[in-house]
């Protein structure tokens, strides 16, 4: 900058305005190049900052659906079965009145009926949750996905809230009538389970087996929805990230 003033005064003292005025012109395109240069430096900067961002939240996105899928595909694969058997036995010893030969299995397969019946259907997913209240959705470039990633975490949203309206007091009721606790320590005798089977033998309890199964039957029918959405999204976040 030293240098250019100084030729400018040497200019304008020799009174050479032509000159000056070529000099001041080119003086203000070297400027208008210098701001466009810092303004396309910055933008390439926003723009990779952006695309690391994107990266960073369709990463997160793949693992809490991988996630989800282990749970729709292995744990309730093996816990619907489990739980509508329960549940049909309930109904089948409140109906039918069958023998029981051996008290404890019994009890232990009608508290299957109680699985998932408190527990969340699916965790709520901190990663949508924090691109949607940022405004953030608009990082993810490929709109195909962006719409998916919408429609898959609107349908979760909707099983859970349909869901919850249709539970029932089974599980309540069961872990009423003998304590349970997951490291065996209690050991319930004679008298608990007598207690416990004749207290089962009623109306109320068949109501609630019957409201369970509908529970169950609904549930299952809502996980096979979300799981047809889930897996070609997480094809579609696994080929969108080899991209990168």
């Amino acid at each position: 900058m030293r240098l250019f003033n100084n030729i400018r005064y040497k200019l304008a003292a020799e009174n050479r305005a032509a000159k000056y005025m070529r000099y001041a012109i080119g003086e203000i395109v070297l400027v208008v190049i210098g701001i466009l240069i810092a303004l396309q430096i910055n933008n390439w900067n926003s723009n990779r900052i952006d695309q690391l961002k994107e990266l960073e939240y369709l990463e997160h996105f793949l693992g809490e659906m991988r996630s989800d899928s282990v749970f729709l595909n292995v744990f309730w694969k093996k816990d619907y079965p489990e739980k509508v058997e329960g549940l049909e036995l309930a109904r089948k010893y409140v109906k039918d009145g069958i023998e029981i030969d051996d008290t404890a299995a019994f009890m232990a397969a009608i508290g299957k009926g109680g699985k998932l019946s408190r527990a969340a259907v699916f965790e709520e997913s901190s990663t949508y949750k924090d691109i949607i209240s940022t405004g953030n959705l608009k990082l993810i470039r490929n709109k195909d996905l962006q719409l998916q990633i919408i429609q898959y975490y609107t349908a979760i949203s909707t099983t859970i809230t349909y869901m919850d309206n249709l539970r029932s007091e089974y599980a309540t009721f069961v872990n009423s009538m003998i304590p349970y606790n997951p490291q065996g320590q209690y050991q319930p005798d004679e008298k608990d389970y007598e207690r416990a089977l004749q207290k089962m033998k009623s109306d109320e309890f068949l109501s609630l087996s019957n409201q369970e199964l509908t529970f169950a039957y609904s549930l299952n029918r809502r996980m096979d929805r979300v799981n047809t959405r889930l897996i070609p999204l997480i094809d579609l976040i696994e080929a969108e990230l080899s991209k990168k």
